[in-house]
């Protein structure tokens, strides 16, 4: 029992990190333009903006969404090559632009991640 409710609060906790970065415009805006594939911290600086927050900025939250694995890079020589961790379900960000941009009025689950479980569970597509 206590084991389960110790599973519990870290995934709560992990929840809350989650949602939270996302909370932040420039740790939204790195996130969006890693939606694109990889990119050195200067692509990231262009796409969120060099007249909009400095390249120290710009590391410390890449730091920040390293330390809690949304994040991943790979070294290049003396370069890295930031990307989206494939621990998480990216479809979620896109499912609320999608929302928000006014394309809701048909919910086709995340990816087709609503599809996959049904189907594990002897169900189908409606």
């Amino acid at each position: 029992m206590k084991q389960k409710q110790e599973i519990r609060q870290s995934a709560d906790k992990k929840v809350i990190q989650f949602f939270s970065s996302l909370s932040d415009e420039t740790r939204l805006k790195i996130l969006l333009s890693l939606t694109d594939g990889p990119k050195t911290v200067n692509g990231i600086y262009d796409y969120v903006g060099r007249d909009k927050v400095s390249l120290s900025a710009i590391s410390h939250q890449l730091k920040f969404l390293s330390d809690i694995d949304m994040v991943q890079h790979k070294r290049n020589g003396q370069e890295k090559n930031f990307e989206l961790s494939n621990d998480f379900c990216w479809c979620i960000i896109k499912d609320v632009f999608k929302h928000f941009n006014g394309d809701s009025k048909k919910f086709d689950g995340c990816c087709g991640c609503l599809d996959k479980k049904s189907e594990k569970r002897g169900g189908g597509k409606n």
